[in-house]
């Protein structure tokens, strides 16, 4: 196991609390090239990866309005209107599985 402090500033009530946190060694591993690739601090990337697991959810309107899945014409799919939500499914999957080949 490996453990690091994380400080966190700007809380009103105090300056900053401190916690540690216990990672096995694939995990500090990641967190370590991760940190050497971006150039950001351990502290930095945990708490990036705080913000980024309770930011807002989109809703499924405007998330497929970023991907691109609203206005689309000629698809050239034959039964779009009929398997519409199949069709949805697919791409979203597709999406999805593109972007987690750039995650670390």
């Amino acid at each position: 196991m490996y453990y690091f402090r994380v400080e966190v500033v700007g809380v009103p009530s105090r300056a900053s609390r401190l916690i540690s946190v216990r990672l096995d060694e694939q995990t500090d591993a990641v967190l370590q090239a991760y940190c050497q690739r971006t150039g950001v601090t351990q502290t930095e990337a945990i708490k990036a990866g705080i913000q980024k697991l309770t930011a807002p959810m989109n809703s499924p309107a405007t998330l497929a309005e970023q991907l691109g899945l609203v206005g689309c014409f000629e698809s050239g799919v034959g039964d779009l209107g009929q398997h519409h939500a199949q069709h949805l499914k697919d791409k979203l999957a597709l999406r999805h599985a593109q972007s987690q080949q750039f995650n670390v």
